[in-house]
């Protein structure tokens, strides 16, 4: 055959890449993606109940609704979750405890408010499992809500749960009015706090602006230490992130008679008090605390309040809480939170030494020159805290009130749902890694969790970023950092056996130099 003509072959190869540009420009036909199916969960009703408040969407994203159902359960009543699936909070939001569960659709359900938890976070539950008990008090806005509260969210969003049954049962027709609100802030305005389990690491000093919002709705009261005066504070509030108007700075001589001042100063409700004033020791003050919650609970009815208490100021706290407060006593506001920082509730191993250098004859000079120091209004330590206040005997390991204070807060643990803690209030307590007066280990409630170590002595902890980041956290109800800093508790028992044994020394020379008179 002839040769075909170099035209032609151009020709041919022109046509060839046309063909293989063709195939490759194609498309190909899809594969279809196999069908997702959903995966399916039973939901069942957490309490048998009755509706008695029904879902009502809001308007907007942030406006006026009520975001879940309301069962006519009764304080004290079993709550169960109501689908299997893992927790995704358990813990203290404003001020009560809500739990919430992760579903394997995707679906989020909430409960609360609770009281006798028995969940944490992360764990894995079948259906039906006990989450708490039905917490005494309302909830919702200004408290108006009664019964368990029962929530649905998907990818954020609320809906009505009791679409989630099969079927769905009777809502009431009528709904009165009432709006149900809440908010997550994410705010982290200092370096994150890692904590310590071993080694209790630094953190800097705190500086303003601090948090941008406060952590929860509640109000704020301050209660500062053994020999403070109304000059001092326990930590700047607004470095959490709370209003002026929002805190009150409590006060060891009582209300001020013609409080009601300025809503912006801290102090308005406070009369002016000197160390000598905090010398009487914890009933007294506690009994004064329970006045100034009445006095803001008639100013802010339905609003609850969170209690912060530096050294004796924590044991004030929880005295008020276990002996003083009751949760349906309708002039008392309800106790979301207590906090207490660097607070001797097992006892101050110093307190002992100073009970023994006063009853130790040989040294009567000294009390006697504390009453001159007193008298002349010397502002040293030795004027501000005599050796023979009540409170020093008070805050001593071992003494009658802080046995009577353990013994109250087992009972109150084991009510399961009664007593003081009904309406779900949570106790977080604090110690300084260094600190000398009251050891790490003698700053944790009995048959309490361990306290959070952070770095700092008795009065310094309270300064640094750490503390603010602990407290926020808990009061906002997420997780609080672990830091149980086991070298500083055994360091500050090692302190602690020293100071003890320096008190029995002085106790027994006391004792033979009595003797030998």
């Amino acid at each position: 055959m002839p040769a075909p003509s170099p035209a032609r072959c151009v020709s041919r190869h022109r046509a060839l890449v046309l063909l293989v540009l063709a195939v490759l420009l194609v498309p190909l036909p899809a594969h279809a993606d196999p069908p997702v199916v959903p995966t399916r969960v039973e939901y069942r009703r957490p309490v048998p109940d009755a509706v008695v408040r029904a879902y009502q969407a809001p308007a907007s994203r942030f406006g006026a609704g009520h975001r879940g159902v309301d069962f006519g359960a009764t304080p004290g009543d079993v709550v169960r979750t109501a689908a299997a699936g893992r927790v995704r909070h358990a813990g203290s939001v404003a001020g009560t405890v809500w739990v919430s569960v992760e579903h394997a659709d995707g679906v989020v359900t909430s409960y609360g408010p609770l009281t006798a938890r028995r969940v944490s976070a992360g764990a894995q539950l079948a259906g039906g499992t006990v989450l708490g008990r039905l917490a005494a008090g309302g909830h919702g806005h200004g408290g108006a809500d009664h019964g368990l509260h029962w929530g649905a969210r998907r990818a954020g969003a609320y809906f009505d749960p009791l679409t989630l049954l099969d079927p769905p049962p009777g809502r009431p027709s009528l709904v009165g009015p009432g709006a149900w609100g809440g908010a997550e802030p994410a705010v982290t305005p200092y370096d994150p706090y890692p904590g310590g389990s071993f080694w209790v690491p630094s953190s800097p000093v705190a500086q303003a602006p601090g948090y941008a919002v406060a952590p929860n709705p509640n109000h704020l009261v301050l209660l500062p230490g053994l020999g403070s005066s109304s000059e001092r504070t326990v930590l700047d509030a607004a470095h959490l992130g709370y209003a002026p108007d929002s805190v009150t700075a409590w006060s060891y001589a009582g209300r001020d008679p013609d409080a009601g001042g300025d809503r912006d100063d801290p102090r308005r409700d406070q009369a002016p008090y000197g160390p000598e004033h905090t010398w009487d020791g914890v009933d007294r003050a506690a009994r004064l605390l329970a006045e100034q919650l009445r006095a803001q609970h008639a100013r802010e009815p339905g609003r609850p309040v969170d209690l912060l208490g530096h050294s004796m100021g924590g044991v004030v706290s929880l005295w008020y809480l276990l002996v003083y407060h009751d949760p349906y006593d309708p002039t008392l506001p309800q106790i979301g939170h207590v906090v207490t920082v660097a607070s001797p509730l097992q006892g101050s191993d110093a307190a002992s030494l100073a009970e023994a250098l006063d009853n130790h004859q040989a040294l009567a000079w000294l009390s006697g020159l504390q009453r001159d120091l007193q008298a002349s209004g010397h502002q040293g330590p030795l004027a501000r805290l005599p050796l023979d206040a009540p409170a020093i005997e008070q805050l001593a390991p071992g003494s009658s009130l802080l046995e009577a204070l353990a013994a109250g807060w087992g009972e109150a643990l084991r009510t399961d749902g009664a007593g003081p803690l009904a309406t779900g209030t949570q106790v977080l307590t604090v110690a300084g890694s260094h600190d000398l007066v009251v050891g790490a280990y003698a700053a944790q409630l009995p048959a309490g969790s361990e306290p959070v170590v952070l770095p700092g002595g008795h009065s310094s902890v309270l300064e640094t970023e750490a503390v603010r980041e602990v407290i926020w956290d808990f009061l906002a109800g997420e997780p609080v950092v672990t830091s149980s800093g086991s070298l500083a508790q055994a360091a500050s028992e090692q302190v602690g056996d020293v100071l003890q044994t320096l008190a029995q020394l002085t106790a027994l020379h006391g004792w033979w130099t009595g003797r030998r008179r």
